[in-house]
């Protein structure tokens, strides 16, 4: 797949020229990189962007994105990626992907945020990823969610023990809800864990219903 000239870049790493276009979907940005004039198998890398928010109208307004994406970040993440199995090339019909989680590892956002925003984002991510542990352990809540119809939602209680000081001090809301059974693990139960204030910040638990 050619990436379009238009508002892509590129860029020459180990002799090997690349096409790289930044794309911003569902709250988060998406790299992909191409091998410019060699049908290569695609990079894909998902970076968050640890965004700074301020309150407002009751709810959050974005004011300030952190993560800038800048040719040695493309240099960085293409380095990793040919460290750890991409064959750029060779055909390939799957694009070799890069989640977000790793990309903060491999390339950290140092930018800082201004003392009136918070990273509020962040912070209800994080706290859905605590979540899926909490939950799993949690036998009242799975007598709850085995039991419940698909996709209906239950509200977490504000005073419930796992949420986070910073989830409590800035008023995040987050609901679970029973996602139906996974084929792929034996038919376990999988419990959904979402953000209120952001929707889009969603994790996912298997769990074995026929232990409470």
């Amino acid at each position: 797949m050619a990436l379009p000239k238009k508002k892509s870049h590129l860029i020459t790493v180990n002799d090997i020229v690349f096409r790289w276009l930044l794309t911003f979907r569902n709250d988060v940005l998406h790299l992909t990189v191409d091998p410019e004039d060699l049908d290569g198998q695609l990079l894909q890398a998902v970076f968050e962007p640890h965004d700074g928010y301020v309150r407002s109208h009751g709810g959050w307004e974005r004011r300030t994105q952190r993560r800038q994406i800048k040719p040695s970040t493309v240099r960085r993440i293409v380095d990793h990626a040919s460290a750890n199995g991409w064959k750029p090339t060779e055909k390939c019909s799957t694009p070799f992907r890069i989640w977000a989680w790793d990309v903060d590892q491999i390339v950290p956002c140092s930018e800082d945020l201004p003392d009136d925003q918070i990273p509020i984002r962040d912070i209800a991510s994080n706290q859905v990823c605590d979540l899926q542990f909490d939950l799993s352990l949690d036998s009242s809540w799975r007598k709850t969610l085995f039991g419940a119809d698909v996709g209906k939602p239950f509200p977490l209680p504000n005073d419930y023990f796992a949420l986070s000081d910073e989830s409590r001090r800035h008023g995040l809301r987050y609901k679970v809800f029973n996602d139906g059974s996974a084929d792929d693990w034996g038919g376990f139960i999988v419990f959904g864990i979402q953000s209120v204030d952001f929707p889009d910040v969603v994790a996912y638990a298997t769990n074995n219903s026929s232990i409470i």
